[in-house]
């Protein structure tokens, strides 16, 4: 019985060490040799960093290895990667100086004290570790970072967190490379119209496009007179079937002729399709006003055949 009980702990003692070496956790999960990890972390150990409490942890993760991990090891159900994400304090104990200044690596300079707080560490850094086996391999994201600035009213200029490379550089080679590159005037639509004034200011666009880019929030309502301009070039980025017709529910702009048939379009004059244009007045002035006798208040006027699609002369 002595015996057995000695068996049983030396087997337990040898779970408990053995397999809490690097060496045993890659044997499951396949991540990285230690050869391919940065010397930082191939000098740490798994559980310093996957450890959630550091050792307050430690109990509880043996257990969910020997009656949860083993088993499956053992049936040939092996994970790709550590399912739980490493938390932002086992980063802290050994980075805790960069909540203390700006840093800068790899041409990016930040503050994390004032630009991660509420994050973890591997929505920017999951790499760091494991190189691309990781499961999800984050890193930062401009637009997230100007959105933040734009909402703080910090400075969004390119070279407050870029460094190294000019601006040129920059657009040339980096993801900006489709809407700044050789071919961008075809090209430039493809990006998020979102971001365009963060580096270009008000009106930019407009001298192209005739309007500011992206529209301004009243657009939607105000969008008509400027589409009736001869010069407009609404055409250029729009689908008419698709944006105009779909929300106007009639084929914008009229066709020519389209006066002289409107009545098959529209169900009656206060038709919603209608009045999302136009005054009810509109259709007072030529229904009512000028086709009763003596009804006219001097200021309406009869349309010319040819602003309505007819043939004739001048009346």
């Amino acid at each position: 019985m002595a015996g057995a009980l000695v068996a049983v702990v030396a087997a337990v003692l040898v779970i408990i060490g053995a397999g809490s070496t690097n060496a045993a956790c890659r044997t499951c999960h396949g991540t990285t040799s230690a050869a391919d990890v940065p010397e930082a972390h191939a000098r740490a150990s798994c559980y310093a960093c996957h450890l959630r409490d550091g050792v307050w942890s430690w109990p509880g993760s043996k257990v969910r290895e020997i009656f949860v991990m083993y088993p499956k090891a053992i049936a040939g159900k092996r994970p790709s990667s550590a399912g739980d994400p490493v938390s932002r304090g086992a980063c802290l104990r050994c980075h805790e100086q960069v909540m203390r200044r700006t840093s800068e690596s790899k041409g990016l300079r930040i503050s994390h004290a004032d630009c991660a707080q509420g994050r973890t560490c591997g929505a920017c850094h999951a790499r760091a570790a494991h190189g691309e086996k990781v499961r999800w391999a984050g890193q930062p994201v401009m637009e997230e970072c100007v959105s933040c600035h734009k909402q703080a009213g910090a400075p969004a200029a390119c070279d407050a967190c870029h460094s190294e490379r000019s601006e040129r550089e920059r657009l040339a080679r980096g993801p900006w490379q489709v809407t700044h590159g050789p071919g961008w005037e075809r090209t430039h639509g493809m990006g998020t119209l979102e971001w365009c004034s963060t580096c270009h200011p008000a009106g930019y666009c407009a001298r192209c496009h005739g309007v500011d880019l992206p529209h301004p929030a009243d657009f939607g309502r105000t969008h008509g007179a400027f589409a009736k301009r001869p010069d407009a070039k609404c055409l250029t980025c729009h689908d008419a079937t698709t944006l105009c017709d779909s929300c106007h529910g009639v084929e914008m702009p009229h066709p020519k002729g389209f006066l002289a048939s409107h009545s098959k379009v529209a169900a009656s004059a206060s038709d919603p399709k209608c009045l999302s244009c136009h005054f009810q007045k509109d259709c007072t002035a030529c229904h009512t006003l000028h086709i009763h006798p003596g009804s006219t208040n001097g200021t309406a006027r009869l349309p010319r055949p040819g602003e309505i699609g007819l043939e004739g002369g001048t009346p």
